[in-house]
């Protein structure tokens, strides 16, 4: 996924050093593909040596990683489905970032699920995921 111009990215040196960075030109040449980027901070990390190298993070997101195949999708919305003592429970996830085989996930927000409709008692009701959860697969 290549991004446009003028999209902010994170550039992570060797020292785990992480700097904001934007694309300003992108060179196509047969199959090669070369990306400048111009930053403002830690310029001398770049300039000090010949040779560096670092990562390049195109997106970052916080939540739990779940398999595509434990989604289970109702009315515009995306559940999990966790076992808790021996029971089912449905639990409403909102997804962050998706790709083919994973899907990053988390809880709404109390504000996010009043915007949506929710009463506070429902919201006060509602499963949360949690660490250590035991996520079930769907089998299709």
């Amino acid at each position: 996924m290549l991004q446009r111009f003028g999209n902010k990215i994170t550039l992570r040196f060797s020292d785990s050093t992480e700097v904001i960075a934007e694309i300003v030109q992108i060179i196509e040449e047969e199959n090669n593909r070369i990306i400048v980027f111009k930053i403002n901070k830690n310029v001398e990390k770049l300039i000090e040596y010949r040779k560096v190298s670092f990562d390049i993070i195109w997106w970052s997101f916080s939540g739990w990683k779940v398999s595509n195949s434990a989604l289970i999708e109702e009315n515009d919305l995306t559940y999990v489905k966790r076992t808790k003592a021996g029971e089912e429970e449905k639990i409403l996830v909102k997804v962050l970032r998706q790709n083919d085989t994973y899907s990053i996930v988390d809880n709404y927000t109390d504000e996010e699920l009043k915007q949506m409709g929710y009463s506070l008692e429902e919201i006060e009701n509602f499963s949360r995921i949690k660490l250590y959860d035991q996520i079930m697969i769907n089998k299709k």
